[in-house]
């Protein structure tokens, strides 16, 4: 008599239903899961995403709307500066014009090798008869030189430093006797250092009246 084991099919059956349970539960905690990163990640992930999105098109809103805003900006700071600059340039025309021409150029004359200042007839004659006013003839002009002119109220005040005191009385001399100045005296010489050079000079300051 042949006998079958059903016992050992039934066991078999049973492991088969029992692999497809896990199956099936672990594709509902993949699920599970997927639909957890979906909700709890990705969603989120993806508002935060288009915010910042909708942000930055707000900004680069704001932008334009300031660039337009400020385009007329730029031409009226370029138009301020250019009156600026018309007004400093009027300011320094105004103020060379406090210093006649016809006063550089006597003084451009007087510092001249060889050149004399520009004298009336009676003035000619004084120094040929007076000593006191009588200046060298071959004095070079290149030992003297001038730092700064001041003219205000037909009052001169002239800076500067000369190798000798003997180059500034020369020069004061010159001053004399132009027609254009008038009182002419030394105010001031000062033996010091030169900056530059480090060798001893002398610092004067000539004041006169400018004759209009």
């Amino acid at each position: 008599m042949i006998r079958i084991n059903l016992l050992q099919e039934r066991k078999k059956a049973a492991r088969v239903d029992k692999g497809n349970r896990s199956l099936a539960v672990g594709a509902v905690i993949v699920a599970a899961v997927a639909a957890g990163v979906f909700f709890f990640v990705h969603l989120p992930l993806a508002a935060s995403i288009e915010e910042l999105h909708a942000e930055n098109d707000k900004r680069q809103q704001n932008i334009k709307k300031l660039t337009e805003e400020t385009k007329e900006f730029d031409t009226v700071q370029a138009q301020l500066n250019a009156a600026q600059a018309q007004e400093d340039a009027i300011k320094r025309l105004n103020n060379a014009r406090a210093t006649p021409a016809w006063m550089l150029y006597e003084l451009s004359n007087i510092l001249t090798k060889d050149h004399k200042p520009t004298m009336s007839p009676e003035m000619t004659e004084r120094i040929k008869n007076d000593p006191n006013r009588q200046f060298s003839p071959g004095w070079d002009p290149k030992r003297l030189w001038i730092t700064g002119i001041e003219e205000k109220n037909g009052v001169m005040t002239i800076n500067g430093g000369a190798q000798s005191t003997t180059d500034v009385t020369q020069f004061a001399l010159r001053l004399q006797a132009s027609v254009f100045f008038t009182d002419v005296q030394p105010v001031s010489v000062q033996q010091q250092a030169d900056a530059t050079s480090k060798q001893l000079v002398y610092k004067f300051t000539l004041t006169g009246k400018v004759l209009y």
